[in-house]
């Protein structure tokens, strides 16, 4: 038994085909790309939104459809229109749970390092009209069949059209507790007082610099972060680029 008797690899997502052998998934559920459409070339010098582009994976259908919602709370008050699905697509977009609520049925098992969750959630940075994906977490490493990825309708008629390949959602494997294991204390119970006056002083040092030196930059361009350093020179350590 796959995570009882031989794990899945570390840093690893074992797609098992569903009904249908060998599936070349690569085209519905894929490692998302630092670009988007809607951004402006200097959206790109924004270290923590590149790097939040390309994490987890995207999920696309293949084949294009459209979705309208009437307002009801049954499943058939949201219509969805399917354009070229035939009986070799992939990605299933049903009505199951109404209130504007339509569902991604992926046709693979998704399996998970031991302790490992996979979440779902909104691509990063992709701009769904009128929708959200709704937010869960799922135990991929113990869960021993597929499961469905959930996106709410904000507001009834409104016609949404969704193209071939672009995303509709993302998954995000997340260690299991770990967001829970954390807790907000104040700095002055972990620290002493210097060390509270040091990072002040460092906020005030900074907020001197953008002020006041920065503007005298061609571009306007704060690029301490990229770089990796403080306002003082230290670098990072572990610092992620793109």
């Amino acid at each position: 038994m796959i995570n009882r008797d031989k794990n899945v690899p570390d840093n690893t997502i074992a797609v098992i085909s569903g009904k249908r052998k060998h599936i070349d998934f690569k085209d519905i559920i894929f490692k998302p790309d630092k670009k988007r459409e809607w951004f402006e070339s200097n959206f790109y010098r924004c270290l923590p939104l590149t790097i939040a582009n390309q994490y987890g994976f995207l999920v696309a259908a293949d084949y294009d459809f459209s979705v309208i919602w009437n307002g009801g709370n049954m499943a058939g008050d949201l219509k969805i229109e399917r354009y070229g699905q035939d009986q070799d697509s992939k990605i299933d977009i049903i009505s199951h749970f109404g209130f504007g609520i339509f569902t991604i049925g992926l046709p693979v098992i998704l399996r998970t390092p031991p302790g490992v969750n996979l979440m779902t959630m909104n691509p990063p940075n992709y701009i769904i009209h009128n929708a959200t994906v709704m937010s869960g977490s799922i135990e991929t490493d113990n869960l021993r069949h597929n499961f469905s990825i959930n996106v709410k309708i904000h507001s009834p008629n409104v016609t949404m059209n969704f193209r071939r390949g672009e995303p509709i959602a993302a998954i995000m494997p997340i260690p299991r507790y770990f967001p829970d294991s954390f807790s907000l204390i104040r700095a002055e119970d972990i620290f002493d007082q210097n060390d509270i006056d040091e990072e002040k002083q460092s906020i005030k040092d900074f907020a001197i610099y953008r002020n006041k030196i920065e503007p005298t930059l061609k571009n306007h361009v704060n690029r301490m972060y990229l770089l990796g350093t403080d306002v003082y020179g230290n670098e990072f350590p572990d610092h992620q680029k793109p």
